[in-house]
């Protein structure tokens, strides 16, 4: 994983120190899922694991918390974990088809993506209106083969329309070209994704990222500014503007800003052009 990404992994032990905490204290597990929902957005994704396991620990049968709880352990690059986790919901719910998705997507983190096709099959067969199977074959079809970049955005289109909230399946579509070294396509992405989620430190975190994959450091500088105004104590957000500060006044000096935003302007016209010559 680049290194572009190191701000996302949590390590053993390691808890988000700037985490606001919920205004009125979970007591339930459908409050831990609403504020694990709330952490997750903030960007604070170990206070956001802490408060999932607490919400399946209260309701073991609260699907969704499972399903967010592997997902954001998968997000964190916690593998071990999230492999521990999908396997033992798979296991005891066999008859949950989410769970086929959530075990595909960590397979397919694990490289091992043979494996992860048929289960996924298996959760889109088993609900034709759930979005976040599609979702996660999208994320399976660019990994196993980033030509097939189209196939899978079609299913993170289908997984839009399907959604009653599209602001998740935008960010898992720019989340993943993100990882897999499109960060122009993601942007688009996690664009829409702040445009439905304004409050969510998440998006404007990640666009920040896309832009300094881009090299276009002042404005990804202005999308960080944006997370730590929505969470003033972010630390993440903080070392990312010193780091591309640093990158805008050394490299910033070799390759002019304005050729920097032709060249992102020429990337985003010939991914329009490669999406024309692919419709039917």
């Amino acid at each position: 994983m680049s290194d572009r990404f190191n701000w996302l992994e949590i390590h053993p032990g390691e808890r988000d120190r700037g985490a606001p905490r919920p205004r009125v204290a979970p007591h339930d597990a459908s409050s831990f899922y609403q504020a694990a929902r709330s952490m997750r957005e903030a960007a604070h994704l170990g206070a956001a694991c802490d408060y999932y396991r607490k919400a399946v620990g209260l309701n073991d049968q609260h699907y969704g918390a499972w399903c967010e709880l592997i997902d954001t352990l998968v997000r964190c690059n916690q593998l071990d974990e999230a492999d521990r986790v999908s396997s033992d919901a798979f296991e005891n719910y066999r008859q949950v088809r989410l769970f086929y998705a959530a075990r595909a997507l960590v397979l397919t983190h694990r490289r091992r993506v043979q494996e992860a096709f048929p289960l996924i099959s298996v959760a889109l067969e088993g609900d034709s209106e759930a979005w976040y199977p599609r979702c996660v074959m999208g994320e399976l079809l660019v990994r196993f083969d980033r030509e097939k970049r189209f196939e899978a955005q079609r299913f993170f289109e289908e997984a839009i329309d399907k959604a009653s909230d599209p602001w998740e399946p935008y960010f898992l579509a720019g989340w993943t070209f993100l990882c897999v070294g499109m960060p122009a396509l993601a942007a688009g992405y996690l664009a829409e994704a702040a445009h439905f989620r304004p409050r969510s430190a998440l998006c404007w975190l990640y666009l920040g990222d896309s832009f300094r994959a881009l090299r276009l450091y002042d404005q990804a500088i202005f999308y960080y500014q944006c997370a730590q105004e929505l969470e003033p104590n972010s630390e993440l957000s903080i070392a990312r503007q010193k780091e591309c500060g640093k990158l805008s006044f050394g490299l910033m000096r070799i390759f002019s800003r304005h050729k920097l935003r032709d060249r992102w302007k020429t990337a985003m016209e010939e991914l329009a052009r490669e999406t024309e010559r692919e419709e039917p």
